[in-house]
């Protein structure tokens, strides 16, 4: 089959997929933004970047918690499942479980309690018996269920540990297809070897996203800086989405001299490519790279027309820095969470009566 029938098949094939119900990308929850990020797509690689404690790592959860609630409710109707490679180079994975416990009890059952409150970590503050009686129900147990047999945590943290753990992955839950190919031998000696043709998912319908929270704590290895490990894991993303068809999510902190006083009289306070903590080399790679903002850490007191002063660390921006296969230059603004990990789209500033709505919430938290 000629490349050019092979790609026909393929396009074919997608726009039959809709037209059975099924999807071909797990939707983000901001319907406004979706212009500009659309959501989960196979084979696609993800750099979410921010300063330090800018949200990039809440963000990721969201989009993540949301998109595993979607497939659960979702994967009968319309095929689609999901499986995440989880790399929690910074945290344990009972701190992200109970992040998800506190993000799941708001989204879900309209409970706001932060992770910190579910931990008793108040000593004069026990977590309240009906919040544990909501965790026993069974609607809440089989949500858990769902996302304990659908993320799968690893304590890989090199570069190559971490390849070697999500191809393992795809080589149990798929076939690798070979292909003979001659090439010389480093006497120039021509030989014949088996070599990778293509790999062939069990289920067309898995999306197995690869998330590393964060790549600035990456282990070093055969005597690599952290430059050179962070680019090298960056190479194996470039395999994992182009052999085996992985969407590798890569959160990645920005330079702390961007932070600087210099940078914030010069209005440089946006991340940017440019400043990605490391190496900057990996927004080459990456399909798509989101930049989270938050205004309230840099003294601002008003941004694309919202009052930051009365929202304080509850806004951020996102901002799509690079689109390899759209538009980039697409910015929102969002209403954040921090207790419970919760992010949605705002009205526009122009919106009265929704940015009503909004302040009288604000006011509630408050």
């Amino acid at each position: 089959m000629s490349l050019r029938e092979e790609t026909n098949q393929m396009l074919r094939a997608r726009r039959q997929r809709l037209i059975d119900g099924g999807v071909n990308t797990i939707p983000s929850p901001f319907k406004r933004f979706s212009r500009d990020f659309l959501g989960w797509e196979q084979s696609t690689y993800y750099i979410v970047t921010s300063f330090t404690k800018g949200g990039k790592t809440q963000l990721v959860s969201h989009l993540l918690f949301d998109a595993l609630l979607y497939c659960y409710y979702n994967e009968k109707q319309t095929g689609v499942s999901i499986k995440v490679l989880y790399f929690p180079l910074e945290e344990t994975k009972q701190r992200i479980m109970t992040r998800f416990y506190s993000w799941l009890l708001n989204q879900h059952f309209k409970v706001r309690i932060s992770p910190s409150d579910l931990r008793s970590s108040d000593n004069n503050k026990p977590v309240p018996e009906e919040i544990l009686e909501k965790i026993d129900s069974d609607e809440f147990v089989d949500i858990v269920d769902y996302f304990e047999s659908h993320v799968i945590f690893s304590e890989e943290s090199n570069p190559t540990g971490m390849y070697k753990f999500c191809r393992q992955y795809a080589e149990e839950h798929g076939k690798v297809v070979t292909k003979k190919v001659k090439i010389k031998d480093e006497l120039g000696l021509e030989k014949e070897v088996q070599a990778f043709d293509k790999y062939v998912a069990d289920n067309p319908d898995e999306y197995v996203l690869v998330l590393a929270d964060t790549v600035n704590l990456i282990q070093t290895e055969r005597g690599f800086t952290k430059k050179q490990a962070i680019d090298k894991w960056s190479e194996y993303c470039i395999l994992l989405r182009d052999r085996y068809g992985q969407s590798p999510i890569n959160i990645q902190q920005q330079n702390t001299d961007n932070e600087s006083v210099e940078s914030v009289k010069l209005n440089r306070t946006r991340p940017t490519t440019a400043g990605l903590g490391d190496s900057k080399y990996t927004s080459h790679d990456a399909n798509i790279v989101l930049g989270v903002f938050s205004p309230f850490r840099f003294g601002l007191k008003e941004y694309l027309g919202y009052p930051i002063d009365k929202f304080k660390d509850h806004f951020r921006t996102l901002e799509v820095l690079v689109n390899r296969d759209g538009e980039l230059g697409g910015i929102i603004g969002l209403f954040f969470d921090g207790a419970t990990c919760n992010w949605a789209e705002l009205p526009r500033p122009e919106n009265t009566a929704g940015m009503g709505q909004v302040y009288a919430y604000l006011k509630q938290l408050n």
